[in-house]
């Protein structure tokens, strides 16, 4: 990847998660003002204000707070560091795993809980950037599973030279 190919991507993955955290900090600061006692009926769910002090469905829920930033952190870093060094790609979803993780980090830096909002019914309450850090997975799955590696050796591609063989053909006699 060219160092310009790389900065555009890195440059994509950051506006994206820019977006992703605006988008989530606005959506709770309306959550955290208007939901307070009074639920939101939408037919498949309802907006329903709740707290949460654990990581994906509440697990590690008695956890110190500093604990939880601790290692949201290092996996915020390290997805930051597979973005930056061109191993997490496509740019857009890896921006939206990076952009939920920064929203909810901010978040629980303020009281040590993570606003949730959205409920189904079936599924832990979970808010938007719980949303864009799971579509944001799933796509890079999905885009994993799609890229075409290149003709395999089954499929009668020729086996790479080493270093010591370039410049010289099989008919040369190196062997």
């Amino acid at each position: 990847m060219s160092a310009w190919t790389r900065w555009r991507s890195v440059v994509t993955a950051g506006v994206t998660a820019a977006a992703a955290v605006l988008v989530d900090v606005v959506t709770k600061r309306l959550a955290d003002t208007q939901l307070p006692g009074a639920p939101v009926d939408l037919g498949i769910g309802r907006l329903q204000l709740s707290y949460n002090t654990g990581v994906a469905f509440s697990l590690g829920d008695g956890l110190p707070t500093w604990a939880v930033l601790a290692l949201a952190g290092v996996v915020t870093g390290g997805v930051l560091v597979a973005i930056v060094a061109g191993w997490l790609r496509p740019p857009v979803p890896a921006g939206l795993v990076l952009g939920g993780a920064v929203a909810n980090i901010v978040d629980r830096a303020g009281d040590g809980a993570v606003t949730d909002f959205l409920w189904l019914g079936w599924f832990p309450t979970f808010n938007l950037a719980d949303t864009a850090i799971t579509l944001g997975v799933l796509a890079l799955l999905w885009t994993s599973w799609r890229t075409d590696p290149g003709p395999s050796r089954e499929q009668g591609a020729a086996p790479e030279q080493a270093p010591a063989d370039l410049g010289r053909s099989a008919s040369d006699g190196a062997s």
